[in-house]
């Protein structure tokens, strides 16, 4: 009998053991991918997509095209203005090397605002609250979502931030903010993760979707509530949730990355030398770039020096050896611009168009960073000069 007793101790504490956030990263693969094949098939998803601009409408219709089939799947996007009346009446079309594909009119869930969306169901979950937020905005709206997303958040909500540059610490904050001014604690949702998209995808017109090239999206986690962390620790209950969110995507290559600064500054490694050449040499491609001499030798230079910046960062955060960025990364930021082609980046295209530009969390923030670790970044830094001169004369704020 007492050995009996002493088996399932075992076997209870084992299983206690799995659902405890601490354990190594060999055991917290194996179970997510296991919980990823369970819940996809067993459990309902409401998903809202807000910002449904060039990346957000890309990701999200990929979403909604993974779960199209599935009778308890309600994928809703947020449009706005003549997004939202063009849409509602044409559909979305995507254009991609991946495949072309269409969200008719009848088969979308638009909504003009997100108290809309919050007070909408066509009946199919199981449940009323929101399983994921997957926002997509300029870094310039930052603080305004807070507000956007709100009516959205439940306990078991989780949320997906595409977004550029050193954003977290703020949104986070903001979101403590927003709780606070109507007398609540916390963040309000389950989870809060970044992700980093490394994708060629323009806007054309309402509705017109063109992914050109790219696509792979990296994702961490920013915030857990079952870690009770805004550090970036995380539950084996995080990655598990996401990876079943984007196991059926197949058209998008997801990872996970353990370290969610240091899938930040791996992004940065490619926005900070293609985004801010595109801006400060005046708006040009991606091409023009990578095939003068002189410009691809500084997008080197500035390759180098974010990665120095990286990688004091990382080591000032606790990060290990084996998690610093290093001559892999180098080169594959370069072959991925090799192959874009003509691409216009997105601070090319608001410079352009004069339109407020992702100039602080993007540019500004990663040269602050800098000098707080006494990391020299000179070409870095005149580049965000330039940008910001333009930012100066054409009131891009």
């Amino acid at each position: 009998m007492l050995m009996k007793q002493l088996i399932i101790a075992a076997a209870l504490l084992s299983h206690q053991s799995l659902l405890a956030c601490g354990f190594s990263t060999e055991v917290k693969s194996a179970t997510s991918a296991a919980g990823a094949a369970v819940n996809h098939k067993q459990t309902s998803k409401r998903i809202a997509i807000v910002g449904a601009g060039a990346v957000g409408s890309y990701y999200g219709a990929r979403i909604w095209e993974s779960l199209r089939d599935q009778p308890n799947a309600e994928v809703m996007f947020h449009l706005r203005n003549e997004h939202y009346e063009y849409c509602t009446k044409n559909g979305i079309d995507v254009s991609s090397y991946h495949g072309n594909f269409s969200i008719q009119a009848e088969e979308l869930l638009a909504y003009p605002t997100t108290e809309d969306m919050a007070k909408s169901s066509i009946g199919n979950s199981d449940h009323d609250y929101f399983d994921w937020v997957i926002c997509s905005l300029k870094s310039t709206s930052l603080d305004d979502v807070p507000t956007l997303i709100e009516p959205l958040l439940s306990p078991e909500t989780r949320v997906l931030v595409i977004m550029n540059g050193l954003i977290e610490d703020d949104l986070i904050q903001f979101l403590r903010d927003r709780r606070k001014e109507r007398g609540l604690d916390g963040v309000g949702c389950k989870a809060i993760y970044g992700g980093m998209a490394l994708i060629c995808s323009n806007r054309l017109s309402p509705g017109k979707i063109d992914h050109s090239f790219g696509g792979k999206l990296v994702a961490g986690v920013a915030y857990s509530a079952d870690a009770n962390s805004d550090r970036g620790k995380w539950c084996p209950s995080d990655k598990s949730a996401i990876l079943d969110l984007f196991s059926p995507v197949t058209p998008v290559p997801f990872e996970f990355e353990d370290n969610l600064l240091r899938g930040r500054w791996w992004k940065n490694v490619w926005n900070l030398p293609f985004s801010g050449l595109s801006c400060a040499m005046g708006g040009i491609t991606v091409d023009k770039i990578v095939n003068d001499p002189g410009l691809r030798r500084l997008a080197y230079k500035i390759i180098d020096e974010t990665i120095d910046i990286a990688n004091a960062d990382l080591l000032r955060n606790g990060a290990s050896e084996k998690e610093l960025l290093g001559e892999d990364t180098r080169e594959e930021m370069m072959t991925l611009s090799d192959g874009m082609g003509a691409y216009k980046t997105s601070t090319m295209l608001d410079y352009h168009a004069r339109k407020p530009m992702e100039v602080k969390y993007l540019f500004r923030k990663a040269v602050d960073r800098a000098k707080d670790l006494n990391v020299p970044c000179p070409h870095l830094e005149t580049a965000v000069d330039m940008i910001e001169y333009y930012q100066r004369l054409y009131d891009l704020y």
